[in-house]
């Protein structure tokens, strides 16, 4: 006889409303206390609304290799259109062939010194004992890096506080409180979402306006241009266009993310800043170079810890679109599932001391060795693209910046699960020259 299988558990909630305002309150904080009560998959109901949660590292990775069970959510359709984000199938196979050559780990070691002159132009505006907003600072840096490397184009400041903006506000469709409550319900937060969504469109239209075609080994959108020009291509304009829209925002979003947090935690360990500052002055001399820069191990564990600790992506969305059976529980077809990263990050069943800041952990392990217990950057086909730049990039900006400064955060930091993991406020840092040290 077939094995009878059940949905999975539910935890305590309340008549009609169920989890919402528990979830809306600390969507962080229920989903740990969840596990707890439940275990790592369970329903979670929201006015009506139910999301099965799967925080359990083989039901993750499950999700995440089974593309065709577990589809992406009509959200991203909403912020991104087509773009490599959202689309699935075809679209996606095709889409991602055409951009991933340059993304290639070797491609993007090719994009090193520029990477590095951006950062050091960028920190040279900085003074000792100086108070900085982090995560300001971060957002703006990771822009230029990618109008520089990846877009072929340069802005003035104005310009990048604009886009930084608007691409920010694309953030808000997640926004706990409003994403609780059924997609037609207009909210503050959906307002400056839709308003950021349409100010991204228009500066993906006149970066396409003002780029070319041209061969691969230039810029990317250079290269998407051509395609769009090729008639032997499937790629048409609006096309085109919606892979600009996602690259303004994930393509540097994430990364200014995993910096502000790397950057905030050395502040306030002050003894992994100074390991990390001695391991950079025995190793680099002179102007950094990517040969100099590539073994710096405990650079490395603080890297990984980062985003162990804080994931940029919090939690991966998805959509079944079959009857998916995970051990003695069924998730229905057409049945929206969140896959809990930033908690299985910080569960005690994977991690020792699992709130705290601790590069060393990384000294015995790897991320590949600890499987889907961590996935920063997803994992299976869908893997982030961007991942090698993403890294490549926090990896320059904390060398150029711990070369020249003595970093204090004055602060602790709290995170809002929005699209992404963002600071609750602003971060600061402050700023004091080496020799103090």
């Amino acid at each position: 006889m077939p094995r009878e299988t059940a949905p999975p558990p539910s935890p305590a909630g309340h008549p009609v409303v169920g989890h919402a305002p528990a979830f809306a309150r600390d969507p962080f904080g229920f989903v740990s206390d969840a596990v707890e009560s439940v275990g790592g998959r369970f329903v979670m109901n929201l006015l009506g609304r139910e999301i099965y949660v799967l925080a359990d590292p083989t039901d993750i990775e499950t999700a995440l290799l089974d593309r065709e069970s577990f589809a992406k959510l009509e959200d991203f359709r909403i912020a991104f259109g087509d773009a490599l984000l959202s689309v699935e199938g075809e679209q996606w196979r095709r889409q991602r062939h055409a951009m991933e050559g340059f993304f290639s780990p070797q491609r993007i070691r090719d994009h090193a010194d520029t990477i590095r002159e951006v950062t050091e132009r960028h920190t040279d505006a900085w003074e000792p004992g100086q108070r900085i907003e982090l995560d300001s600072e971060m957002r703006q840096l990771a822009l230029e890096n990618l109008f520089e490397v990846v877009l072929g184009h340069s802005l003035s400041d104005e310009e990048f506080d604009e886009l930084a903006t608007a691409a920010h506000a694309l953030n808000l469709w997640f926004k706990p409180r409003s994403w609780v409550l059924p997609h037609w319900v207009p909210t503050p937060a959906r307002y400056r979402f839709r308003q950021g969504a349409a100010e991204l469109r228009s500066w993906a239209e006149s970066l396409l306006s003002r780029t070319g075609p041209g061969p691969a080994d230039e810029s990317l959108l250079s290269a998407l241009v051509a395609l769009r020009d090729d008639p032997s291509t499937a790629f048409d304009q609006e096309e085109i266009l919606d892979q600009v829209v996602g690259m303004l925002f994930a393509g540097h979003e994430t990364t200014a993310l995993a910096m502000t947090y790397a950057l905030h935690q050395l502040g306030r360990n002050g003894d992994v800043a100074e390991r990390v500052a001695r391991e950079i002055d025995d190793a680099v001399e002179g102007t950094p170079a990517l040969s100099t820069v590539r073994d710096l191990s405990v650079l490395d564990d603080v890297i990984d810890e980062t985003l162990r600790l804080f994931p940029p992506v919090h939690a991966i969305p998805r959509v079944t679109t079959t009857e998916v059976s995970l051990g003695e529980h069924t998730i229905p077809r057409d049945t929206e599932v969140l896959l809990a990263v930033w908690n299985l990050h910080r569960d005690g069943r994977f991690y020792d001391d699992p709130e705290t800041f601790r590069p060393e952990r990384w000294v015995d392990t790897t991320p590949r060795e600890r499987g889907y217990e961590y996935v920063p950057f997803g994992a299976g086909p869908r893997i982030c693209i961007g991942r090698h730049f993403a890294r490549l990039e926090m990896k320059l900006a904390l060398v150029t910046v711990l070369r020249r400064y003595r970093i204090e955060a004055p602060e602790s930091v709290s995170v809002t699960p929005q699209m992404t993991s963002q600071p609750s406020g602003t971060v600061p840092l402050k700023l004091r020259p080496r020799e103090d040290a």
